[in-house]
C-alpha cells in the first residue's frame, strides 16, 4: 500500500523554496506598483543617492540601495521596507542553504 502511494517524482529532494534572488530590478519593479509613471525620476535620484549605475547586480548593490530608499519619501521607505524582508527571506532560505551559490 505504501507503495502505491509514493509517487517517483517525489523520491528526489527538491528544493523547498524556489525563490528568486532580489536584484535592482525586483526593487524597480516595486517602485513602478507605488509610483507609475513618476518611478523614472525617483529611480534615478534613488540611485544618484545611492553611487549605483543600475547595472550593478548581487546583494551588495541591493542593501545599498535599500538603505538610500530607507531614507527617501515615504512610500519609498514603505518599499524598502518590503524588499529588506524580501532579502532577509531569500537569505535565510535560499542563499544559505548548501550548496547554493551567493552573489555579492
Amino acid at each position: 500500500m505504501a507503495d502505491r502511494n509514493a509517487r517517483p517524482e517525489s523520491s528526489a529532494p527538491k528544493a523547498a523554496y524556489e525563490l528568486e534572488e532580489p536584484t535592482l530590478a525586483t526593487a524597480r519593479a516595486a517602485l513602478q506598483g507605488y509610483f507609475g509613471p513618476h518611478t523614472e525620476d525617483l529611480w534615478l535620484t534613488l540611485l544618484f543617492d545611492a553611487g549605483l549605475t543600475g547595472d550593478e547586480t548581487g546583494s551588495r548593490a541591493v542593501n545599498r540601495l535599500i538603505a538610500t530608499m530607507q531614507a527617501s519619501h515615504p512610500i519609498a521607505r514603505l518599499c524598502a521596507r518590503s524588499l529588506a524582508v524580501r532579502v532577509a527571506v531569500y537569505d535565510r532560505l535560499v542563499a544559505k542553504r548548501p550548496g547554493s551559490a551567493v552573489s555579492t
